[in-house]
């Protein structure tokens, strides 16, 4: 696979699918990290791991829906320059998540941007309007993220209290 943060000469559905499957993964790894940042505290710790494991649910409900488009021609052409643009701040959130000094607080803060940010790229992709069945998914993924945001805010309360 290549680096998708690299645009490729032309987008294929295999590359915007594994685009796709980069954000989710990388989200996943964030998530980890703030896991690994609060190991001592059991609560936060769990909770981390359990978003993180959300994340990779759906980097495996792409890959198991790419079956079924795989060979699909993409209709017009599909900017995926935002998609790139989040998955290099996630990947720099991660950086930063592995520093020293992180609070609960800013984690949850960064978690809540995320959710909002990746509900927003979910709902606004071009390529799925070529392949009704992924707007689907993406849409029942992109509530799955709002609904996140949601626990999110919940969380703040309850950790912050």
């Amino acid at each position: 696979m290549a680096d998708p943060t690299t645009a490729p000469e032309s987008e294929t559905p295999t590359t915007i699918v594994d685009l796709a499957v980069a954000i989710e993964l990388e989200c996943a790894a964030l998530y980890e990290a703030y896991a690994r940042a609060f190991a001592k505290r059991t609560d936060f710790f769990t909770f981390w791991r359990l978003y993180a494991e959300a994340e990779r649910y759906h980097a495996a409900t792409i890959r198991i829906h790419q079956a079924s488009f795989a060979e699909a021609p993409v209709s017009g052409d599909v900017d995926t320059t935002a998609a790139r643009t989040f998955l290099e701040q996630l990947r720099a959130a991660r950086n930063e998540a592995e520093q020293p000094g992180l609070t609960p607080r800013t984690a949850l803060g960064k978690a809540r941007w995320v959710e909002e940010a990746s509900a927003e790229l979910h709902g606004r992709t071009q390529f799925f309007k070529s392949h009704p069945h992924l707007a689907e998914l993406f849409a029942k993924m992109a509530e799955e993220d709002q609904a996140h945001r949601d626990v999110l805010l919940s969380a703040e309360a309850k950790f912050m209290a």
